[in-house]
């Protein structure tokens, strides 16, 4: 493998954990251990936007709870169903049971198939149940009612006494706001929301990615020839705090140099890189779009706008920012 080639690799398999990340994730690892030991069930949801990170969080924590055999009996103590687009009532249990790896007959009826998803849940001791994507049951046009949804969510739990941890973009909140019982029963939103310039500890948060990326770009002999802060602010103009998105312009980096032995990375290779990825920040002010022989700070303003542009795009409402003395 060429110095080129295991600089690409290094960079797609990393793993940052950032501090957001490993909050969320621990504080998830208590609620399914919770589960596990035999407490009281509990209903956790984690809106964010696209690209924050969720599908790394899901990842890990199935890693960490793989399934196994006890007996000779397949067990799934932790089980990730990926809910479909336009998902109906009938359509979320026939997501359980594919996940489970349960074959279901198209003609079977809504309730037949919940009775069904109950008893293969029990037989594989499932005590723990992540939907990735639960927003998808509220999305726009969705042929299910946000009250219904919800009451399947809440009749799972109930039922078979089940923890469920709800993943989806900021719009799963209406399954919440449509049902009382639902909400009374969950554990206040784990927001996993993009790290906000404005605020001083998650900014270094965000620069801390940064720093760790271009670090692993110089330890394979491709060092990045632009400023810290520089590549810092050009970043964040272009993710508007969203990681996902910070490590697919990495990849995308790191592909620039694809089949050239080991040299510096410059400002003109990042912005090449840019043209390969989505802008997720304000389209007011685009990332390394100049010359970069300015080494001139780009103003808060420019970086808050950014952020609120992620948020705004994917319907997050937008947080009051702390005034000195920390007042609001």
């Amino acid at each position: 493998m060429t110095p080129a080639q295991q600089l690409r690799k290094g960079i797609e398999t990393c793993e940052l954990r950032h501090p957001m990340f490993v909050g969320h994730l621990a504080e998830l690892e208590a609620r399914i251990d919770d589960a596990l030991t035999g407490f009281e069930p509990k209903i956790i949801r984690v809106p964010g936007p696209s690209r924050v990170g969720k599908s790394s969080l899901i990842t890990s924590l199935s890693r960490s709870h793989p399934a196994n055999r006890i007996d000779g009996r397949r067990h799934v103590p932790v089980l990730v169903v990926e809910v479909p687009v336009s998902a109906t009532a009938k359509l979320l249990p026939r997501s359980v049971l594919g996940a489970l790896g349960v074959l279901v007959p198209p003609s079977m009826t809504a309730g037949v198939m919940f009775d069904l998803m109950a008893t293969q849940l029990r037989l594989a001791g499932t005590r723990v149940v992540i939907f990735d994507e639960i927003s998808h049951l509220v999305d726009e046009g969705s042929r299910v009612p946000p009250r219904a949804a919800s009451d399947w969510l809440k009749a799972l739990s109930d039922k078979l006494g089940i923890t469920l941890i709800l993943f989806g973009i900021p719009r799963l909140e209406r399954l919440f706001s449509a049902n009382e019982q639902l909400r009374n029963r969950a554990c206040p939103a784990l927001n996993f929301s993009p790290y906000d310039a404005t605020e001083a500890d998650e900014m270094r948060a965000y620069m801390s990615c940064v720093a760790e990326y271009a670090r692993r770009f110089s330890a394979a002999g491709y060092p990045i020839d632009v400023s810290n802060r520089v590549l810092t602010q050009q970043c964040y103009l272009l993710t508007g705090g969203l990681i996902g998105v910070l490590a697919h312009f990495m990849r995308e980096l790191a592909r620039a140099v694809k089949s050239e032995a080991p040299r510096a990375i410059t400002y003109a290779d990042c912005q090449k890189a840019t043209k390969s990825i989505s802008h997720a920040g304000s389209p007011n002010r685009l990332a390394f779009e100049d010359s970069g022989i300015s080494d001139a700070d780009v103003e808060p303003a420019a970086l808050r706008q950014a952020y609120v542009h992620v948020l705004q795009t994917n319907a997050a409402s937008v947080p009051i920012r702390k005034k000195s003395g920390g007042k609001q």
